[in-house]
Parts: C-alpha cells; structure tokens; sequence
C-alpha cells in the first residue's frame, strides 16, 4: 500500500508540473499578445494624432488683387478671425491686408458666433437706385476682386445684406437665407449663377449688368425692387413663380434676347415698369393704380390695356413708341401727361381716339407724341389744338409733310427739307 501511494505521489506531483509550465506558457503567449497589442494600439493612436484636425467652419474669398479691404457688419461682440492669402491674420471686421501683388489668394472668416454676422460687403457704390430702405445702409466700397466665394451657409440664417457690385465673382448660393432683405450685385459681369432658394425675407434684388441666362425668384414672395437689366448672356429667363404681390419697381430693360412675358396679373403695386428692348409681345395689360412710369419702347406689343392705371394729380409717363400696338386703352387716366406711342401701327380712328381721351381730362402742360402712325383726321386734329391751347407739346403724324414733298420741284424739297430739320431741332 505504501508502494501504491509514493506511486499516486509522483504521478501527482508529475501531472501538477505539467499543468504548471502549461499555465505558465499560455500566460507567457497571453503576455506577448497583449503586449504587442499595446504596441499596435499606441502606434495606431500616434498616427491619428499626426492627422490634421478637422478644420474650422469658414467662409473663404479667394481674389487675384493687390489688397483686400471686406466690411462685415456685427451685432454684440463676437470673436472675428480673418486669416489672409499672405499668412497674416486679423480680428477687425473691416480690415485691410497689402499684398504687395495681384495673384491668386484665399482669404478665410471665422466668426463666434455665426448668428452675429448680419452685412457682407465686398463691393457698392449705391450705383441703380441704391438700397432699401436707405441710401445709408451699405458703406461705399470699391469692389475687391472676388472671384469665388464658399461657405456662405454658416450664415444662411442670419446674413441681412449681401453687397458685391463690380467684383469678376462667377456663382452665388443663397439657399436658405431666410434673413436676406437686400442683395447688391449691380455689374458683376461675370456671374452666371445665382441661387435664391427660400428667401422669404428678399425685397431688393440688383442683378443689373451681370452675365445671367435663367434667374428664379418664384421662391422670394416679399420681393418689392427687381433690377435685373442688361444681362450678357445670349439668353434669358425669368421664372417668376406667383411672387410680384409686393413688387413696385420692375427693371429688365435692354435684353433682346429674353424669352417670355411678364406676369402682368401678379403685379398689383407697380409703380415702375422698364421694359424696353426686352423681347416683349402680344397685349400689355396692367392693372396697378400706382403706376408712375411705364417705359417699354422697342419692343413688340401689339396692344396696350393701361385703363384706371393713372389717377388725377400722379403726372404718369407711358413711354411705347417704336412697337407694333394697332390699339391703345389709355381711358380713365387723368394723371397721364406724358405718352410717347410714335413709330407703331395706329390707324386713324385709334390716333383720334388718343386725342379726344386726353383732350377730356382737361390737363394742362403735357406731352403727347403719335407721329410714325395714321395722320388724325380733323376731329382728331381739333383736340389736339385743344391740347395745344392749355400748354400741351403735340406732336402728331408728319403725313402732310411727305405730301408736300411729293408735289414740289427738287428745290422746294430741299428747301422743305431744311425747314423741316429746323423745326425739328427745336
């Protein structure tokens, strides 16, 4: 039994060294595993810390001038950082970098908080008309070369004017400016975009002179002043939408080769209509009783509703001459005393009608030119007399002229002709 149990012993003490050296060479592996997963993971953390950071939030101008001098406007005290093209930074919100050299630099904005910054102004003379509501809103500033603009999101929700007159910029995005009364774009030539996404808040809008070949503001129903004249681009459209309710000064003058009409209908506050040489056709009918101007010359109409449009004491001008119109409805219009129709298609019975409506309303001191349509007849002819009496300039068709001319020896046509430009010139 003794034999036995020293046997058992060792057997024993065998089994508990093997399963000691095999502990002892799983917690050694073990050991090494960990450690070199230590390593792994600390060699992994270094590498992410060599990564850059993620960058700040910015707004970034890039311009190819000598200098940069942008204004911002703020509200509180927020923390302004500008960090120039050069490597120089600034904390002013109208500061002035020197380059020394006209290339190609990005200039970048940090502002904390975005919500402080309410003006961006990189260029504006007050050139068409200047801002609503003053002349004093925006600081005259000599355009700043900007060429591309990004980063503007950070301040969708609270920018209130944007001014960028005469600067080569190419695209503009402001998708969700909810804020955004003004935008002053007068003669950047070179743009060709522009976005206006849910700008509930847009009253003026310059786009004058720009290089525009399709313009959306059917998302900015507050719009009051349209400038949008003189566009570049060998096409243009405007895609209105139902806004024009508050609009009272349209101006798309001098585009040739716009496509559409105007939506008439939509625009019950109009004070201002300039439309000449802008491709328009068919029948101008407007309805707002706060007409002052209408200027649309060179175009193509064909007729003209204008009744009710000019009440007693608004001295309107309606400036069509040089279209097709065979019928004009200037009735019920005794504020109208200056109406340029010459150069169209107005037979005599319409010429005379021209005369006998503004001869009724009694005025006085006006302007009144039909010539280049049908010679009036003599009825026609006596209120213009009438007119003439009570101090008005008439000018009517120059038939009688040309009939004279057609009688006469060649030195009575010469002479006729030089008393002719005599009276002309005067």
């Amino acid at each position: 039994m003794r034999f036995f149990s020293r046997t058992s012993q060792i057997k024993f003490l065998t089994s508990l060294i093997l399963t000691l050296l095999i502990i002892a060479l799983v917690a050694s592996t073990l050991g090494c595993i960990s450690l070199n997963t230590d390593k792994d993971n600390s060699n992994y953390n270094q590498d992410m810390k060599k990564e850059p950071p993620t960058p700040e939030a910015n707004i970034t101008f890039i311009t190819t001038g000598s200098s940069f001098s942008p204004i911002i406007t703020v509200t509180g005290n927020p923390e302004i950082k500008w960090v120039f093209g050069d490597g120089s930074t600034s904390n002013s919100a109208s500061p002035t970098v020197k380059f020394g050299s006209k290339e190609t630099r990005v200039n970048t904005l940090v502002v904390t908080p975005w919500s402080a910054v309410t003006k961006i102004n990189i260029g504006y003379d007050g050139s068409d008309g200047g801002v609503t509501p003053g002349p004093n809103t925006i600081e005259n500033l000599e355009q700043q070369n900007v060429i591309a603009v990004s980063g503007l999101e950070n301040v969708a929700p609270y920018l209130q004017v944007w001014a960028s007159s005469y600067n080569p910029i190419t695209e503009l995005d402001f998708s969700n400016f909810t804020a955004l009364h003004t935008i002053e774009c007068y003669y950047c030539t070179s743009l060709n975009t522009i976005t206006l996404h849910n700008v509930p808040s847009l009253k003026r809008l310059c786009l004058e002179c720009c290089n525009l070949s399709y313009l959306d503001i059917s998302e900015a129903p507050s719009l009051e002043d349209l400038r949008a004249a003189v566009q570049q681009s060998p096409t243009y459209t405007i895609n209105w939408g139902n806004t024009g309710a508050n609009i009272w000064h349209v101006c798309i003058r001098d585009n040739p080769h716009m496509t559409g009409t105007l939506p008439y209908n939509q625009l019950p506050l109009l004070e201002d209509f300039f439309t000449w040489n802008s491709n328009q056709s068919g029948t101008l009918h407007l309805t707002s009783t706060n007409l002052k101007s209408v200027l649309s010359s060179d175009n193509n109409y064909t007729a003209a509703n204008l009744s009710g449009c000019f009440p007693a004491g608004r001295e309107g001008t309606v400036n069509m001459y040089n279209n097709n119109l065979i019928s004009l409805d200037i009735s019920n219009n005794p504020g109208l005393i200056n109406l340029n129709v010459s150069q169209n298609s107005l037979n005599q019975t319409e010429v005379d009608k021209i005369l006998q409506t503004m001869d009724s309303y009694n005025t006085e001191n006006g302007y009144l030119d039909i010539t280049g349509n049908a010679e009036p007849s003599s009825k026609g002819a006596a209120h213009a007399n009438n007119l003439t009496a009570r101090g008005w300039k008439v000018r009517s068709s120059d038939q009688f002229v040309k009939k004279l001319i057609r009688t006469s020896s060649f030195l009575d046509i010469e002479l006729l002709k030089n008393i002719l430009g005599s009276i002309l010139s005067n």
